[in-house]
């Protein structure tokens, strides 16, 4: 994520609220892009209580834009070469932690979906989970008319 001011601002998806984004990025402000983050983890938060496709959707566009939202914070501190204050410093560790329990939640979900659908096929290809032979069930009556 070693990106310039000027790239950042350029990516698309780029967002901090506020016309005085321009002069906060050459005063060495990262507060509006480090509130935007906060305000789309918050976005995806509500977005993932609402589950549906178009939601998930939305949901990946914010978190590509907190990453670029905290790419730019690294490219003003670095550009500045400044030691973060600590509130500035607190708020980007709580974006890590929150961006990372995400990941973890995200991962966990893919791979409990992953393995429900492995077991229902097979279990309807008539294996089991470890890939042996389904034992067969017998019906007690048959009833054939016609």
């Amino acid at each position: 994520m070693a990106r310039s001011v000027a790239e950042a601002k350029s990516a698309p998806g780029h967002s901090a609220p506020g016309e005085g984004r321009e002069n906060a990025a050459q005063d060495g402000d990262v507060r509006p892009y480090l509130v935007a983050a906060h305000a789309n983890m918050r976005r995806i938060k509500r977005l993932l209580s609402e589950p549906s496709a178009e939601a998930a959707d939305q949901a990946a566009t914010l978190l590509r834009e907190i990453e670029v939202q905290l790419g730019c914070v690294a490219a003003i501190l670095r550009q500045h070469a400044a030691k973060p204050q600590a509130e500035i410093r607190a708020s980007v560790e709580e974006l890590q932690t929150e961006v990372a329990a995400l990941a973890a939640f995200l991962a966990g979900a893919d791979k409990m979906l992953s393995g429900w659908l492995d077991a229902i096929r097979t279990r309807r290809g008539g294996y089991t989970e470890r890939g042996q032979a389904a034992p067969l069930t017998l019906v007690k009556k048959l009833s054939v008319e016609g």
